[in-house]
């Protein structure tokens, strides 16, 4: 039997506007297609180096991604001008996208990191006293 993982959703605040965020199959697939190439190379130039995206390829992921039904690309801009209006920048934009694409995955699987028993402490000593009562 196989087992289903459930991809996580990210909830972010767009204007008066609220995006129900998952990054599944599905959606990769519909927002690649609209994009014409791949979201990852969203954050690379034609020379392998970094770059931002423009925000209407950051929109297009956005709503691409967005669960709830009925949200059209002028609604969008709309909550986007609003989101600026409120304060915010494409930069603050760019970070919302940025944590969707690392909780959904895409920056590869986070590695737990491993906790330390009181035997692998970072302190080393020879003091026979500290020695024993860490053994109690």
């Amino acid at each position: 039997m196989a087992t289903t993982i459930k991809k996580a959703t990210k909830t972010v605040q767009l204007g008066d506007l609220e995006l129900n965020l998952k990054l599944g199959g599905r959606e990769i697939f519909k927002i690649e297609r609209r994009l014409g190439k791949s979201m990852l190379s969203l954050f690379m130039d034609s020379q392998g180096g970094n770059k931002l995206p423009p925000v209407n390829e950051i929109l297009i992921v956005l709503q691409g991604a967005n669960q709830n039904h009925g949200v059209t690309d002028k609604r969008v801009i709309e909550a986007f001008e609003k989101y600026l209006d409120d304060g915010h920048t494409t930069m603050d934009l760019f970070n919302e996208l940025m944590e969707l694409f690392d909780e959904s995955g895409f920056f590869g699987k986070k590695k737990k990191k491993a906790t330390k028993t009181n035997m692998e402490s970072d302190e080393v000593t020879l003091d026979p006293v500290e020695a024993e009562s860490e053994l109690m």
